[in-house]
């Protein structure tokens, strides 16, 4: 049966030390204050319960390295960071209730900053607290306690440089970072952000564990720290700008004085060696530590995604970028398509002829399904992505081979829609066609969308380019088939609503495809501004006719909602259209259950103005029901 000694502090008045006693229940076997404790006459079987400060603690843990003593601890006041570190219930009774139903004391990793003895955590640089909650007493007060670190990662951040120099197997391993800030635990079940992200790791597994904070913007790190503050995930996936690293030992060395935390005590150096304590110390954890069976993690994450080499100095340059910087790889494999895309090859030519000649014969068809194979073939999508990147990066040479490319591309589409229309013996107005000869701010927002698609697929490898390529073939091919049929029939307004499409459509991938670019990184504002309000001020050029348009829209539907489905004296209206707004001139139909007369179609003129409140031109349908059928005659 274990022997149990209670180790208290020996600046505890009289009063508190009995008041402890009485919550301890069954009684420990002896008690003794600190400073009477002999280690020389303690014996392995026996359980030393202590309630100490963290200093004292690491004086007694210091004297008995050699002793295998069975150390479990009780809260202290001022034991705050050997708590966190090994788990201990802040109620005393529950704690000592544990060290009673506990059989044995595992041995346990204890972590040495420059030989000084860590109980909790090495906090390096800016502080990773900031990205994670300790619990609040109630819900509202963590609520509040998340809030208030979220705003600390709007604050201005520069990355600092450091040397990792740790062991990997046998050998050593050496990386040369930019960081925000590092942290190191002994096991990562004591610390509650390496619980959230490495499922597996032990208190006796022998190493030593880094997370290493390396964003490359300010969004990157307000997104993980929303993640962890309000939606954390236990064993959640590490984002590529946090890296983790288990060794037996490290060292972490900065051209920088380094400014760290040792358990909350501030210091700075030029270097720091961080290791195991070579003696095993049993130290009984919390129940919520013990472990049920060992286990062993990774051995490291995202470490060769950490910013290195030119990105390091890009980095370290300035404050932290709002938008991350693109690596070297991006750069280099995206400008290459890019590059390529932008030449007028003779199979841009083919499929951009093929495209619109399938994109005219579904329009006169009135055939949506031959409208959208269009719009898939359609080989747009090129030259638009790389002339939004030749204007955000000011690249003479490649926003002229992207203009060049498009206007043959539009000649070709145009030369072929034209053939189309004059050889076809239809001029119908019909809805295909009729839908993309009056643009509006509507078709401003598909635009937008489709060059944030586009950019965002070229930008990422794992993402099919054919998405972005039927998202920005939505918005040109059909506009540019209905521009050469409006010059086919010699129509002015068919050519002029749908060239303002196609200007509008090109205007917004554009401009959004540049500005998504630039949130990924591909370039500095400083680089950008330029080409970004060039493009912008065309946009807004654009955009005036579009806000025009669509006002004449809403006033549209504002008209058709008060008529459609009212009752008048004479009959119900339905069916109702605008087909001029200046003057303005209606089509509707009226159901009435009598014969009407001119003097009738005159009273239901005035009714529907009486309505709508402005005089208006009126293309009457009459439908007269007898008994159940109703029949229409036009008047």
């Amino acid at each position: 049966m274990k022997k149990i000694t209670f180790v208290y502090d020996p600046e505890i008045k009289p009063e508190k030390l009995d008041e402890l006693l009485e919550r301890m229940d069954p009684k420990p076997d002896k008690k003794l204050s600190l400073d009477k404790l002999s280690v020389e006459n303690l014996n392995r079987e026996e359980w030393l319960a202590c309630s100490l400060s963290d200093n004292q603690l690491r004086k007694l843990l210091d004297q008995t390295k050699d002793k295998e003593l069975n150390v479990a601890l009780l809260p202290h006041p001022e034991m705050e960071q050997a708590r966190k570190g090994f788990g201990i219930n802040t109620s005393f009774e529950t704690a000592w209730q544990e060290i009673q139903e506990a059989e044995k004391i595992p041995e346990t990793d204890l972590m040495q900053v420059d030989e000084h003895l860590t109980f909790n955590s090495l906090v390096v640089g800016t502080s990773l607290s900031i990205l994670y909650s300790n619990g609040a007493d109630n819900f509202w007060e963590g609520v509040k306690t998340r809030f208030s670190q979220l705003i600390k990662l709007f604050r201005r951040v520069k990355l600092k440089p450091y040397t990792i120099t740790y062991k990997n197997g046998k050998e050593k391993s050496k990386i040369e970072i930019a960081a925000m800030g590092i942290l190191a635990v002994a096991h990562c079940e004591s610390n509650l952000i390496f619980r959230r992200v490495i499922e597996q790791s032990g208190l006796d597994d022998g190493r030593i564990h880094l997370l290493i904070l390396a964003p490359k913007s300010l969004f990157s790190l307000i997104q993980f720290g929303l993640q962890n503050l309000f939606f954390p995930i236990k064993g959640g996936t590490l984002p590529k700008f946090v890296g983790y690293i288990s060794t037996s030992e490290v060292c972490l060395s900065s051209s920088e004085r380094i400014q760290f935390a040792v358990d909350g005590e501030e210091k700075e150096a030029k270097e720091l060696k961080i290791s195991l304590v070579e003696e095993k110390i049993k130290i009984l954890p919390g129940a919520r530590l013990q472990e049920k069976e060992p286990s062993e993690g990774p051995k490291s994450i995202n470490v060769a995604a950490l910013p290195t080499g030119r990105l390091k100095e890009e980095l370290l340059h300035s404050y932290l970028p709002w938008v991350r910087h693109a690596t070297a790889e991006e750069f280099k494999d995206l400008f290459t398509l890019l590059r390529t895309n932008s030449q007028t090859s003779s199979t841009y030519l083919v499929l951009m002829a093929l495209s619109t000649m399938i994109a005219t014969f579904g329009l006169f068809g009135d055939s949506a399904p031959v409208v959208i194979g269009a719009m898939i073939l359609a080989p747009l999508m090129g030259p638009i992505i790389s002339l939004a990147m030749g204007m955000l990066r000011q690249d003479s040479l490649l926003i002229k081979n992207s203009l060049i490319t498009i206007f043959w591309g539009v000649i070709v589409g145009l030369f072929f829609s034209i053939l189309i229309s004059l050889i076809t013996p239809l001029e119908v107005l019909n809805d295909q066609i009729l839908a993309r000869i009056r643009p509006n701010l509507l078709d401003l927002g598909i635009a937008i969308a489709s060059g944030v698609a586009g950019a965002y697929a070229y930008s990422k490898e794992e993402i099919s380019k054919t998405l972005a390529g039927v998202a920005i073939s939505v918005a040109l091919v059909p506009p540019l088939a209905v521009a050469g049929i409006g010059i086919g029939w010699m129509d002015q307004e068919v050519f002029g609503g749908a060239m303002l499409l196609l200007g509008t459509n090109l205007a917004g991938i554009t401009m959004a495809a540049a500005l998504t670019f630039l949130l990924l990184g591909f370039s500095p504002f400083r680089l950008a501004k330029r080409g970004l309000f060039i493009s912008m001020g065309i946009l807004i050029a654009i955009a005036l006719p579009l806000g025009l348009s669509f006002s004449k829209m809403v006033k549209e539907n504002s008209i058709i909602q008060d008529l459609s489905g009212k009752e008048i004296p004479h009959g119900l209206l339905r069916e109702v259209k605008v087909v001029q707004m200046e003057p303005l001139k209606l089509s509707v139909t009226i159901l009435s259950e009598n014969a009407l007369d001119e003097n009738d179609f005159r009273a239901i003129k005035a009714e529907i103005e009486e309505k709508i409140g402005r005089p208006a031109s009126i293309e009457l349908t009459l439908g007269v029901q007898l008994g159940a059928p109703i029949t229409k005659a036009k008047e």
